[in-house]
């Protein structure tokens, strides 16, 4: 019998999720069988914050609920594991620890299956597509984790597997075929760090899932940063966590509360203009890099963030579109170039470099400081913070909660390639010891950085007598676009070197007509019409 392929799709542009999430599959817009495959599409949505009609929010919940072919499993998972199976993992686990750099994923999912500690179904091709599945979800983890399988993590993430694939998994589909409509599944609230690795699982095996959080709070944006397993729907607005349902709410919203409420989301949570001096100073800033023409640079480089195509505040951070381009070579209209960057560099929130390597560079091991930051696996900001390294003591604690939270996504998601013969781990060691050595000038352009308003800049212009950028400077200027820093580079020999450590699509490339290797930084001329020098020529010729 030849086996088949199950391959869910995920529904990327689902206009009505809730209605489609309690679809099935084959009343979707995409659903194919075919004696080799069978082709379907999930829903997965991670929901953040609430709408203005709270009640309406809860009362959904509840009524998911009370649909028994809806598993909320936020609130009915089961945590019981059977002593064999725990003292099995142990015995894994051990073999693991003792064998140098660990065992293999095929080995160890290999193990597990000789344990019994995956659960079997009655169809064969289930079995093959739990395996499968279950083999690229700790690929995930191992590729997501700092040391990977040898983690501290790595054992609770395997103790949870192992009991809520049986606690949960199996018995939702123990007779189940490939044909048969997969489990749909909700979460409310908090996860852990193994709960969202299970969720993924079951995104992968074809559930339906949908997350919810009123608080706006997206913990899957640390493992599922780029939507490959999940997309995000966002309210406007968002309410604490609060208890799961148990019952519909009755209270109806008054006509003037509703208008309250409407007028209170276009002041605050809609790009109008009306932002509070720093009212987004707790916030976390998040970048969009926009996509441009070379003239749009000097268009949007005066424009305040809240202006911005796609600016929006979703959860706790504050997503700042900006600019990173890099301009290579020089125009013939040589005048106007030189004009153009005087411009960029008339703006008081802009720093301009031209003098390379740029940031320090230390030999220093940081090995300890980093696995010091360490908690369940993941960066603590807290813990950075705290830190005997740590530098930026003296900037208000909002900042410093901000630089530390970028320092933990650019490390952990890294941008930066990767050498030849240097692990994911040493990528994350060099680009966390850079970045404890941000230079002051760059901390004082931060310092006035309000996130909704002005957007600072760096300018930096690679004379061809110059050094090239250092791929020390590589990582500050990764950091300061993952901030909400606008980034200008012009380089007029044309080189690579951006091109070298950064993926050709989180930067732009403006290309202009001619490549020049002489080429010094021409400082702005004096304005031979500007009053102020009319008066100064009347002045000296007759004093």
């Amino acid at each position: 019998m030849q086996a088949i392929t199950i391959k869910p799709v995920l529904e990327r542009h689902a206009d009505d999720w809730l209605q489609a999430f309690q679809d099935s599959p084959k009343n979707r817009a995409y659903y194919e069988e075919t004696v080799q495959q069978i082709s379907f599409s999930r829903i997965a949505v991670r929901v953040l914050g609430v709408p203005i009609e709270e009640d309406d929010y809860f009362n959904s919940l509840f009524t998911l609920s009370q649909n028994k072919h809806i598993h909320i499993l936020s609130e009915e998972l089961n945590r019981h594991i059977e002593q064999k199976d725990f003292q099995a993992i142990q015995a894994i686990l051990s073999q693991h620890q003792q064998t140098p750099k660990g065992l293999s994923i095929n080995r160890l999912v290999a193990m597990m299956y000789g344990y019994q500690l995956i659960p079997k179904h009655d169809d064969s091709m289930m079995n093959r597509h739990l395996q499968l599945a279950t083999i690229k979800i700790v690929e995930l983890f191992q590729q997501q984790q700092a040391l990977g399988l040898l983690a501290n993590d790595f054992r609770r993430f395997l103790i949870d597997m192992v009991k809520w694939l049986k606690n949960h998994w199996i018995q939702w589909t123990k007779s189940m075929k490939p044909t048969d409509d997969f489990p749909k599944v909700v979460w409310y609230g908090e996860t852990t760090i193994s709960q969202r690795y299970f969720l993924l699982l079951l995104m992968e095996l074809g559930c339906d899932v949908l997350i919810f959080h009123p608080a706006k709070i997206d913990e899957f944006a640390d493992i599922d940063a780029t939507e490959i397993f999940s997309i995000t729907y966002s309210y406007a607005h968002q309410t604490t966590l609060q208890p799961f349902p148990d019952k519909l709410r009755d209270r109806q919203a008054t006509v003037g509360y509703r208008s309250s409420q409407h007028f209170e989301q276009l002041m605050h949570d809609q790009p109008s203009g009306f932002y509070k001096p720093w009212q987004f100073k707790d916030f976390m800033p998040r970048s969009l890099t926009l996509r441009m023409t070379y003239d749009d640079i000097f268009i949007y480089a005066n424009v305040k963030a809240l202006l911005r195509p796609q600016f929006e505040v979703v959860g706790n951070e504050v997503v700042i579109p900006v600019i990173f381009a890099k301009i290579s070579g020089v125009s013939s209209f040589r005048e106007e170039y030189w004009q153009d960057m005087h411009r960029l560099l008339t703006n008081p929130h802009t720093v301009f470099v031209k003098e390379f390597p740029y940031i320090k560079t230390s030999k220093a091991n940081y090995h300890f400081h980093y696995q010091h930051c360490l908690v369940s696996g993941e960066l603590s900001i807290e813990r950075i913070m705290q830190s005997d390294w740590w530098q930026y003591g003296e900037l208000t604690l909002e900042l410093q909660r901000a630089i530390a939270y970028t320092m933990k996504v650019s490390c952990e998601q890294p941008v930066l390639k990767q050498q030849p013969n240097e692990t994911f781990y040493d990528l994350q060691l060099f680009i966390f010891k850079q970045l404890t050595m941000i230079p002051r000038d760059i901390l004082r352009l931060l310092q006035g950085f309000d996130y909704a308003q002005e957007v600072p800049k760096l300018v930096l212009y690679q004379a061809p007598q110059q050094p090239a950028l250092s791929r020390e400077d590589i990582v500050l200027l990764a950091f300061l676009n993952r901030f909400g820093v606008d980034i200008v580079f012009y380089n007029p020999t044309g080189k690579l070197d951006l091109e070298k450590h950064l993926p050709e699509d989180s930067f732009d490339v403006h290309r202009l007509e001619h490549m020049l290797f002489d080429l010094h930084y021409e400082e702005p001329k004096e304005d031979k019409n500007a009053p102020d020098t009319i008066i100064k020529k009347l002045f000296n010729r007759f004093f």
